[in-house]
């Protein structure tokens, strides 16, 4: 596996036997060229010789032969804590004051996201906002990997669930709150609506953190500084409660009910439901923490969660990808390819699992003008893997290439394209 990436200047053609373009158009043999860090074209034939006449590409050109290999967007993981690293929660909190310790970590997890294709990735914050540091840093090139955006800490109620994602607030705080975070360059908001959900007792979370009202409060000053707001809600009654306040996306949604997602679905809500933090519990090495009850209970929780999943595409939620990287369990980048094998689980077909890891999560984050398809005119973060995951979504795990384009627009500023497209209403460790 080799991360390529693209300086200005530079100019390569890629002949794949397939380019799946993030449509939902199957993929095609295809030439896909490459300059100054952006897509110049995609022709289904050699058509070099035309497009050096029209000045779409230079003279000097390289080639690289892909046969065998499929060409796909980059994916993007909407759901990450970069502050935590998936193995040993109290350890990584204490590498928050040795930042030497804690760079090489991040570092060492950038890397592991890209080499899994990832190109981008949202934080969901963290009490010592490094993963807003961390997004600059990536952004200055004094870090490599994905693109990262952050939003600082997370707003939870004083007192209640998330104190090592941000300070506890009162209500009396909430304008106040998004205010200071907008100043610090944050690139959407994260709301705690509710707690997180039990491993003993089947179906209980805890509960709501914010009143309708409050929740209102926070999109719409959120909306005014130009945020979009992610919200952790999960059990039905959070989920109606942020649903109704307008947010742009629910995170986690365990025990969501079908009406909520009918809402959903009509408001145009995305939905990230983040499975393998909880079904990686019981599927792995972290089984054997847990009692038979409570291998019985995260079971047939993780299990009505991909249940929903389905009912969720057919009745028309956009569906994003998160993995909650960095939760116990959780290894950032590894998880991915597992959380789309639970969507192929749901009974997702691959062409659906394909397009909520790249079209859909570049929407969800607001870059559905620079992420997400390929096309002429945007950056060229591009994945290359072995086979054909139109028909079997596993041939993700066989990454050849990574292509990252080292400069596009807004990078310097540290601004992103805001597409507010939902309305105000006018009336601890797991972090599930």
């Amino acid at each position: 596996m080799s991360v390529i990436t693209l300086e200005p200047g530079q100019t390569l053609i890629i002949k794949a036997s397939r380019v799946w373009r993030g449509t939902p158009a199957p993929p095609q043999e295809a030439l896909v060229y490459l300059q100054d860090g952006k897509v110049a074209a995609v022709s289904t034939s050699d058509q070099t010789g035309r497009y050096k006449r029209k000045g779409l590409i230079k003279e000097s050109l390289n080639v690289l032969e892909l046969p065998g290999c499929t060409m796909v967007p980059g994916f993007i993981d909407c759901h990450v804590h970069l502050a935590l690293d998936g193995r040993d929660f109290s350890r990584a909190q204490q590498q928050w004051t040795a930042r030497g310790e804690l760079l090489e970590r991040v570092k060492a997890d950038l890397t592991n996201t890209l080499e899994r294709g990832i190109v981008a990735v949202r934080d969901g914050g963290d009490r010592a906002g490094i993963g807003l540091e961390v997004k600059r840093l990536v952004a200055t090139g004094r870090l490599a990997g994905p693109l990262v955006l952050a939003c600082g800490h997370a707003l939870h109620r004083q007192g209640r669930y998330g104190s090592f994602l941000g300070p506890g607030l009162t209500p009396g705080e909430l304008e106040k709150a998004v205010d200071s975070l907008a100043r610090q360059g944050v690139d959407h908001l994260k709301i705690l609506v509710s707690g997180i959900v039990s491993f003993s007792e089947y179906g209980r979370v805890g509960g709501p953190q914010f009143t309708r009202d409050e929740l209102q409060r926070i999109v719409y000053r959120a909306r005014s500084r130009g945020l979009r707001v992610m919200a952790h809600a999960s059990g039905d009654g959070a989920v109606r409660l942020a649903v109704e306040a307008g947010v742009d996306s629910i995170e986690h949604g365990y025990f969501i009910s079908e009406e909520s997602l009918y809402r959903m679905a009509a408001q145009g809500i995305a939905w990230v439901p983040t499975v393998i933090p909880v079904a990686g519990q019981v599927r792995g090495k972290l089984r054997a923490q847990y009692t038979a009850r409570e291998i019985e209970v995260i079971t047939r929780t993780w299990l009505r969660q991909v249940e929903m999943i389905k009912k969720a595409l057919e009745m028309g939620v956009i569906l994003g990808v998160g993995t909650d990287a960095g939760a116990t369990g959780v290894c950032h980048g590894r998880g991915f390819l597992e959380e789309l094998l639970l969507y192929r689980e749901a009974g997702l077909s691959p062409a659906d699992i394909l397009l909520a890891a790249t079209r859909n999560g570049a929407a969800i984050l607001g870059l559905e003008h620079l992420l997400g398809r390929i096309e002429p005119g945007r950056p060229a973060f591009l994945v290359a893997v072995e086979g054909n995951p139109w028909e079997d979504i596993s041939a993700l795990a066989r990454i050849k290439y990574v292509f990252r384009s080292v400069d596009f627009p807004g990078k310097r500023g540290y601004t992103f394209h805001k597409d507010m497209t939902n309305t105000v209403p006018v009336m601890e460790e797991n972090t599930q």
